[in-house]
């Protein structure tokens, strides 16, 4: 069989006759017998199967929007145990030291493409199947059109943070020498594209399904808000490091917030509903003085006490259990699912992280005193009080005689925790082949809304309404997790520019803890860089100068002339970031990396190949081995 090019063709002979029968059978296949495709399209439950069919198959690719959002982050390092299980090891080290390579196949973005290939699909084909299917209503179908546009719209996302240009169609692909005449589309104008698709269906899509996984599983109203949001977030970053009027990148910030909040409000109803509907009762949950409409976040209530009670008590994470664990809780708002009736695994987590000997990355040794730097009270040194730093970072396991030389992410192995002593907190795990991953949930919009609110600030002080905002939701989040409620230091500062930069790391650091192993760390750092694309100078938080980069010349981009071609933000983006992860690599990640397309990936060499040359690689990675 012919290798799977652009918008490779999982034909609809078989896989595409789904027949699932009901919402909660989505991740059930049942092929029939081989159809023509044109005969296919006759009543609601066809146009369902393909459907359902897309979620699966972007559950298919989990693995490499992983890779792409995260695994080059500051956020973790190599695990020193390398076992002969680890067969990725060389490929994830050459990742992380920015030696990547178009032949490495974690850069194949094929799979992603079907995924938007089957929404497609089901897009061209729902008003005929509206004519066909008199059980099929008018509104069934503005619902699901709404659903399928902003799933299309997300893995396009994934491809231009992950590639920055790449090809872009709406037509359905059912042959690979479809394919051969797509260029690539600047990143750009195709979240123009994007935005401009989703944002007219935002609030038409359905706001619950009569399942729980069915409602946390599928792209709902609260779910298409937080997309948008997440889009708009990117697309300031873009205009403002390219110098767009400052006026667009505004609306573009306050398009973050209103769209954020009306997630948040979205998913609200959406558990009051569910509540109402099935009987279950919500998890206890508070707003901690966030100033978000409805920003409920699930309490931690025994955790403080079971803390002062000491050696032997046993702290319950809550929002840890029912978040991680449990999964699809109040604070989710979009994850794929592995449910194990299905036998769907995810076991592959482990091989990033795990705590056996087959796990590929610890966090990063650096990482904890950077993100703890700004705690308010000695007492919290070292995060000991936080008990993200229990699931998220921990050294101290079950069995183990020592400490591990470096503190693993537990998120997902259902962990159980117990007092070592005063203050440091054991972790029991133990692992599960079936967890769901979130691609959305609620502190992720929160922190949205914040970051949003940092960029839009203009005051000269901490008392500017802005950065109160941001600084309301950062508290909010951290003090749910904290034992005694403890917050971040207010950031300080005499200029505008280096108060609204130490806001900015107030926000970052805090989205790094509360979503690290969350697939989403890389992306943030991109989306930072491309922010300071034009930046000239460090600053240090006094404001003074501290770290001169004019070196960084200003040489226009090779795509796009008339903007710069980013150097200087990425030369920023180490500094600040990667180069305090991995100090002894600053200087050569910043030789690496370049300019704004080294932050952006290979295109696979077999794509090139496939297309003659229509498809351009990206010039920082424009070789093979």
């Amino acid at each position: 069989m012919k290798r799977t090019k652009l918008l490779s063709n999982i034909a609809l002979m078989g896989l595409l006759a789904l027949g699932a029968t009901s919402c909660t059978d989505w991740l059930t296949l049942y092929p029939q017998d081989r159809v023509v495709e044109e005969n296919f399209w006759e009543d609601k439950n066809d146009l369902e199967g393909v459907r359902y069919a897309a979620y699966q198959q972007m559950a298919s690719t989990l693995e490499k929007l992983i890779i792409w959002g995260d695994i080059r982050s500051d956020n973790y390092e190599l695990s020193p145990l390398r076992t002969n299980q680890m067969g990725n090891y060389d490929i994830y080290q050459r990742i992380q030291n920015a030696q990547l390579d178009s032949t490495m196949s974690q850069y194949d973005w094929g799979g992603v493409y079907t995924t938007i290939n089957f929404c497609n699909k089901v897009l061209s084909h729902g008003a005929e199947v509206l004519e066909r299917d008199p059980q099929f209503t008018a509104t069934e179908w503005k619902e699901m059109e709404a659903e399928m546009k902003a799933l299309r719209a997300l893995n396009y996302f994934y491809l231009i943070r992950a590639f920055k240009d790449i090809p872009y169609s709406t037509m359905v692909i059912n042959a690979d020498e479809e394919t051969m005449n797509f260029p690539l589309v600047n990143q750009l104008a195709v979240l123009d594209t994007l935005i401009m698709d989703v944002r007219p269906v935002a609030g038409k899509a359905r706001n619950r399904f009569t399942s729980t996984s069915d409602t946390k599983g599928m792209m709902t109203n609260s779910a298409i808000y937080a997309l948008l949001a997440d889009m708009y977030l990117w697309r300031s970053a873009l205009r403002e490091g390219r110098g767009f009027d400052a006026m667009k990148v505004e609306a573009d910030l306050d398009s973050v917030i209103y769209f954020g909040q009306q997630s948040i409000i979205a998913l609200n109803a959406q558990n009051d509903m569910a509540n109402s509907s099935y009987g279950s009762s919500r998890s206890k949950s508070e707003d901690f003085g966030s100033g978000l409409t409805g920003a409920l976040l699930i309490t931690n209530e025994d955790m403080a006490a079971a803390y002062k009670a000491g050696v032997g008590a046993s702290p319950v994470v809550d929002s840890y259990s029912s978040i991680f664990s449990q999964g699809n809780s109040d604070e989710s708002i979009f994850e794929l699912q592995f449910p194990s009736a299905d036998e769907r695994k995810s076991t592959f987590i482990y091989s990033f992280f795990g705590n056996g000997n087959g796990h590929h990355f610890v966090v990063n040794g650096n990482l904890i005193a950077t993100l703890y730097a700004n705690e308010s009270d000695d007492a919290n040194k070292e995060g000991k009080r936080d008990s993200r730093m229990w699931y998220c970072a921990q050294t101290l396991l079950e069995g183990r005689s020592t400490p591990e030389t470096r503190p693993l992410i537990l998120k997902y192995s259902k962990c159980q925790f117990t007092m070592k002593d005063d203050k440091d907190v054991m972790g029991y795990p133990s692992e599960s082949d079936y967890n769901n991953w979130i691609i959305y949930r609620l502190t992720d919009v929160m922190l949205m809304i914040a970051e949003a609110h940092v960029c839009k600030a203009k005051g000269a002080s901490n008392k500017d309404a802005d950065f109160v905002a941001a600084e309301n939701i950062v508290d909010a989040i951290h003090k749910r997790s904290t034992v005694g409620e403890l917050v971040p230091k207010t950031p300080t500062g005499t200029k505008n520019s280096a108060l609204k930069e130490a806001y900015l790391k107030l926000v970052m650091n805090e989205r790094q803890m509360e979503l690290l192993g969350e697939g989403r760390r890389w992306f943030d750092l991109v989306r930072y860089a491309e922010r300071y694309a034009r930046y000239d100078m460090l600053q240090d938080i006094n404001g003074n100068d501290s770290v001169d980069i004019t070196n960084g010349a200003l040489i226009p981009d090779p795509r796009e002339p008339e903007y710069w071609d980013g150097t200087r933000g990425v030369r920023k983006m180490i500094a600040d970031f990667l180069g305090k992860a991995f100090p002894k690599d600053e200087q050569t990640l910043k030789n690496r990396i370049k300019n704004r397309y080294g932050l952006y990936s290979p295109i696979y060499y077999m794509e090139k190949k496939a297309n003659h040359g229509t498809i351009e690689q990206n010039p920082v990675w424009d070789r093979e081995k």
